[in-house]
């Protein structure tokens, strides 16, 4: 049974190269150009969302938080520059299954479609326990690990010495060692180490 996607992305010519592949692919494509056009397009059929997030009247951020409202069962693959850390910690806190970051091909799109719904015919866990799985991979001390995942969440050096009941100036010397251990410098090159994008 063929796939249906719907893809949201307000740049046509990018909209259509991409709608292109994923047909040529074998996936059944709906266009929108924005998320009041893609609510309005949303069927129960759709088993994934494809979705930039700035956009012009909805943007990617706020149609997550519909699908979530609705309960719409759809895998959600948000289109993203990791650059953006901010919209990329709000994408992930409004249910993203995948990041994907620009620039990327139909063929690369395609190959993540195939993962997550591989993924779901295997019942694997939600992101959270995604990450924690993926951190446990890294060569990383369990307290260092905690930290990372705090990170990846979006917490805030202060708020995360809260959570951790340790010093800010703690929490640095942590976060150093374990970028370190990573070969990381900042939080965006974290999210891409332990994120397989």
């Amino acid at each position: 049974m063929t796939a249906r996607v719907l893809l949201v992305e307000d740049e046509p010519t990018a909209r259509e190269l991409l709608a292109s592949g994923l047909a040529r692919a074998g996936y059944e494509v709906d266009g929108a150009c924005d998320g009041i056009e893609a609510l309005e397009r949303l069927t129960a059929a759709h088993e994934f969302v494809v979705t930039d997030i700035v956009m012009p009247r909805l943007d990617g951020i706020a149609l997550l938080e519909e699908l979530a409202r609705r309960g719409h069962a759809a895998r959600r693959i948000v289109i993203t520059s990791f650059a953006d850390k901010e919209r990329v910690v709000q994408a992930l806190n409004h249910g993203a299954d995948y990041l994907i970051e620009k620039p990327f091909t139909a063929e690369r799109l395609c190959g993540v479609l195939e993962h997550l719904g591989a993924r779901r015919a295997a019942e694997q866990p939600p992101i959270t326990q995604y990450f924690r799985r993926r951190l446990a991979e890294l060569p990383l001390t369990a307290r260092e690990r905690e930290l990372v995942e705090l990170v990846l969440r979006g917490d805030s050096n202060k708020q995360i010495a809260q959570r951790l009941g340790i010093g800010e100036q703690s929490v640095k010397n942590m976060l150093s060692r374990a970028y370190a251990t990573l070969g990381v410098q900042s939080r965006g090159e974290l999210f891409h180490r332990v994120f397989p994008i």
